[in-house]
């Protein structure tokens, strides 16, 4: 396949990028933290990429996780790093190529699913978050990470950032996310912050940039391989990169209600 032709997400899993949520290791702890998750929760993965979530979930609750991805590559790529992890993470760590649309588990099955950032992908996002609320278990939490606009970024931008991407993106609050996942579920919005996100240097960009370029397993690829690699990747990551000086994103923890419950009105804002 031409490198023109992949799509963000099959270039990304050429790339081999670590795919962090938003926060990264720190987020992951706030999760966990506040999730109350334990060593024998059942944690779920949507959209797990290439693994960094869910094999940082084990490695520190030494939980059993289950990731879920639709692109093979990135599946493959997860698979190998959790075949470099310690023989306890190998028993805990499981990923398969999979749909959120149709997740390959029971019904009330799962304590906790972390979707990062994964439903900003999604086309139907009220079909998977309605999925996602069929395997909770009663009183079981859904983690979200998704980007948001703290403030109106030009149309021109948001066409490339959509471009880039392969879906349209709505420049959505962080208002706008929380009603999402609340009007097309039967959640609670258990706990939640947001952090302000910001533009990197020319420098930084060319540095990480320069990272991936000398990747051991991009140096197997033609030469205009490489060409094409490093001005698709520039490209993506000075889009983004502008994009960033509107973004945010949230961290919210939205528990499965069971029963309803009376509003309550002095509480702590």
């Amino acid at each position: 396949m031409k490198i023109e032709d992949m799509n963000y997400v099959e270039f990304i899993s050429l790339l081999r990028e670590t795919n962090r949520c938003p926060g990264g290791k720190d987020t992951i702890h706030w999760i966990l933290k506040n999730s109350f998750a334990n060593s024998n929760s059942k944690v779920l993965e949507v959209g797990s990429n290439t693994g960094f979530s869910s094999l940082e979930v084990a490695r520190t609750m030494k939980c059993s996780v289950f990731g879920i991805d639709p692109v093979k590559d990135a599946v493959d790529t997860a698979r190998a790093e959790l075949q470099q992890d310690s023989e306890t993470i190998k028993q805990l760590v499981k990923f398969e190529v999979g749909s959120a649309y149709d997740i390959p588990c029971e019904e009330k099955s799962i304590d906790l699913i972390i979707a990062g950032g994964s439903t900003s992908f999604m086309d139907d996002k009220e079909k998977a978050i309605k999925e996602m609320e069929r395997v909770l278990k009663p009183w079981g939490i859904l983690s979200v990470t998704n980007l948001y606009y703290h403030s109106k970024p030009p149309k021109d931008l948001l066409k490339k950032v959509s471009d880039v991407i392969g879906v349209t993106i709505q420049p959505m609050t962080s208002e706008d996310w929380v009603q999402k996942y609340l009007s097309a579920g039967n959640f609670e919005l258990y706990k939640y912050d947001n952090v302000e996100l910001k533009a990197r240097s020319a420098e930084e960009i060319e540095e990480y940039i320069e990272y991936f370029m000398n990747k051991p397993h991009l140096q197997e690829v033609t030469e205009d391989e490489r060409d094409s690699i490093r001005k698709r990747w520039q490209s993506i990551l000075e889009i983004f990169n502008e994009n960033h000086r509107y973004l945010g994103f949230i961290r919210a923890l939205l528990r499965k209600r069971t029963v309803e419950e009376e509003p309550e009105l002095f509480k702590i804002d």
